[in-house]
């Protein structure tokens, strides 16, 4: 196991300090006459234990607990540009990395990240070597004892091919040969879109896009944002023939047994999501606006949630009852997370085929 990789925190800054990316609040003086008081503080809740699989207690559940400890210690991948990775000044960066320090600096601790390849980030989690995993993950049951946050990225596979080829679309790909990780969704989303027979080629090393430059494959179902930023060292060899197949999630892997470290990251994830921060780091550090409306993409409707939204308004609006907010829901478990409550503006939802009356 590589030694853990850490980086000295901007202790108890706030979300928007840290990222730099809300403005500075100007504080308005009323008229003549002496400000009321504050309300009383609210009472801190009593800390919260963590039960091990057999009940025994353990310790401090939460951030709380990741305080008591003094590191956040994060799964993830030391080389997955533009998500994390080293910048010229030897400093962490990236657009989950922003997402790293909002989570610690919300508890007031450094972060230690605790470096592995994809495939090992969830076992890093479930062995206790690290508080949670972050790192292109999309939440899956075969990952084991874990919870998933709500989603932080809601993006969409795309269709890679050669430039000169004349594929527009998936269902283009019969009978070809058509790259993908070996990942359920991606999977599916082939196996509907292409609707006949072809070859799958799933992803065994880091040389997919040479192959497809060198003609060995005809297509490859892949990431969007990291599609746009690995083909950028390929100049006009390959394209993106379509660009909105579905809609796919990232999300925090937490250890199941620990439930409040679930309730507060999905409140930094909330709080970033409704202060419009991460549609910003999205085009920061991905190239991309987030949508700000709804759009169709090649699997069906997605609807864009606006500021006061809740699954009721939208299962109204779209499904034309408030009752089928659960059809809604049922469809976007993965991007809403354990709580139909927790979802914030800007979040892209997809909308069940049928379901407009």
């Amino acid at each position: 196991m590589s030694a853990p990789l850490v980086h000295a925190p901007l202790r108890a800054a706030p979300t928007g300090a840290l990222l730099g990316l809300l403005a500075t609040a100007s504080l308005a003086c009323g008229g003549g006459g002496e400000a009321p008081a504050p309300p009383p503080p609210a009472p801190i809740p009593a800390p919260i234990p963590v039960a091990t699989t057999s009940g025994a207690a353990v310790g401090t559940g939460g951030l709380a607990g990741v305080k008591e400890r003094g590191t956040l210690r994060v799964a993830a991948d030391p080389d997955a540009a533009p998500f994390l990775t080293k910048g010229a000044d030897g400093n962490w960066e990236g657009f989950e990395y922003a997402i790293i320090r909002s989570i610690a600096d919300r508890a007031g601790v450094p972060v230690e990240i605790v470096g592995g390849t994809f495939p090992t980030l969830v076992e890093k989690v479930t062995s206790g070597a690290a508080d949670l995993a972050i790192g292109q993950i999309a939440p899956s049951a075969a990952y084991g004892d874990l919870a998933w946050s709500v989603s932080y990225l809601q993006y969409s596979l795309c269709l890679v091919v050669p430039a000169q080829s004349p594929v527009k679309t998936v269902a283009e790909l019969k009978g070809k040969r058509v790259a993908m990780y070996d990942d359920a969704v991606a999977k599916q989303v082939a196996d509907v879109l292409i609707s006949a027979s072809y070859e799958r080629v799933l992803f065994d090393d880091y040389g997919y896009f040479e192959k497809m430059v060198r003609g060995q494959l005809d297509g490859m179902i892949y990431d969007c944002p990291l599609a746009r930023h690995e083909m950028s060292t390929y100049g006009d060899k390959l394209r993106i023939a379509e660009d909105a197949l579905n809609v796919a999630t990232y999300n925090v892997g937490v250890p199941s047994r620990d439930p409040t470290l679930l309730t507060d990251v999905n409140a930094v994830l909330k709080d970033l999501g409704d202060q419009g921060l991460l549609a910003t780091l999205e085009q920061r550090w991905l190239g991309t606006t987030a949508p700000v409306g709804d759009f169709t993409s090649a699997t069906g409707k997605v609807v864009v949630v606006r500021r006061g939204d809740t699954l009721s308004l939208i299962a109204k609006r779209e499904l034309g009852d408030v009752e089928k907010w659960r059809t809604l829901y049922d469809a976007n478990k993965d991007v809403i997370g354990p709580n139909p409550n927790e979802i914030y503006t800007g979040m892209r939802l997809r909308v069940p085929r049928g379901g407009t009356p």
